[in-house]
């Protein structure tokens, strides 16, 4: 008969203590690191201790979600996975404030819409043409709006003249109030198509990006390096014309519902369930297609996402990606 022996238990019980207390502590040591990689990496200071170690309780548990995550992901059980980028001392709040402040102004319609001429290849990829210009971060102003804008305006320079030039953010965040942008609390990029059909744009390197807000700069016209002759509409809702568009004029510029789901995305084929049509809150262009998504290019720097990149799943005009799509014309 098996005997309960109490001494044996309680040296059992103390070891898997031990064990625990060893994980424990080899946990919050690798946590430690991260924090210290994490710090260096996005240069992120604090105005006080307090505030340090506040943001590090954030980061760790924002660290745990990204664990749980990505073990679903390795199940199958999710289609893209996640990681530590610089919104990591973020809560989820303070990301969905951050969102709300990207919402487009009310868009000016076209009275041009996009029509079809040939058929859209059944992939394409503007990044290997050399259409695509380098990934930019907008920081803490809310100005993808801008970014979106002016991707699209780079593109279409390479695609018509084979130049590239990197154009300003700042001047549409400065200069467009007046076509109802508002800086960094948000626009839309019919309204800087208006204004640089209206003004012309100038290159990044004479109007550099400043992150805020500030008087305009832009006084001389003989600095820009061109006018737009306009815009075309993609038909609302239409994905469909969204690839068509994509797939033989050039990157397009898009707006959709970002969810909080994005805060930590990594890489793989975004598909959020609850992401609605509407409550458009951030600009993105689409720079290209594969069968069962799409590419498009942030503005959130090259340590989110793949690269800057992010893949949204085709064919269910997810987040509304096909609700509120552009492109300039030269």
């Amino acid at each position: 008969m098996w005997h309960f022996n109490i001494v044996l238990y309680q040296k059992l019980t103390m070891k898997i203590i031990i064990l625990l207390a060893c994980l424990a502590v080899a946990v919050s040591a690798n946590t430690q690191e991260q924090w210290k990689s994490f710090k260096q990496t996005h240069q992120k200071s604090y105005r006080s201790l307090i505030e340090e170690r506040l943001r590090y309780q954030i980061f760790s548990d924002n660290l745990e979600k990204i664990h749980q995550h990505n073990a679903e992901f390795e199940q199958g059980l999710k289609t893209y996975s996640q990681r530590v980028n610089q919104f990591a001392d973020w809560t989820e709040d303070e990301f969905i404030a951050f969102l709300k402040l990207n919402g487009p102004a009310q868009k000016v319609k076209s009275d041009e819409v996009f029509e079809a001429i040939e058929a859209a290849p059944p992939t394409k990829d503007w990044i290997s043409l050399g259409a695509v210009t380098r990934i930019k971060d907008q920081g803490s102003c809310a100005s993808s709006w801008s970014f979106s804008a002016v991707g699209a305006l780079e593109s279409q320079i390479i695609i018509q003249t084979g130049n590239s030039f990197l154009l300003s953010e700042q001047q549409l965040i400065d200069c467009s109030g007046s076509y109802g942008n508002k800086g960094c609390d948000g626009g839309s990029m019919t309204s800087a198509f208006e204004y640089v059909k209206d003004h012309g744009i100038m290159a990044e390197a004479t109007y550099p990006y400043e992150e805020v807000q500030g008087e305009c700069r832009f006084t001389n016209e003989s600095r820009v390096i061109l006018k737009s002759s306009g815009y075309v509409d993609i038909k609302k809702d239409s994905e469909y014309e969204l690839i068509q568009a994509l797939g033989t004029v050039g990157p397009i510029s898009v707006a959709v519902h970002a969810s909080p789901s994005l805060q930590f995305y990594g890489y793989g084929i975004f598909n959020e369930v609850q992401c609605p049509h509407h409550d458009l809150n951030l600009g993105l262009l689409a720079i290209g297609y594969e069968k069962d998504h799409i590419v498009l290019k942030n503005s959130w720097g090259i340590y989110w996402g793949e690269g800057g990149y992010v893949k949204f799943q085709r064919n269910k005009n997810l987040c509304g990606i096909a609700s509120m799509a552009s492109y300039p014309k030269l």
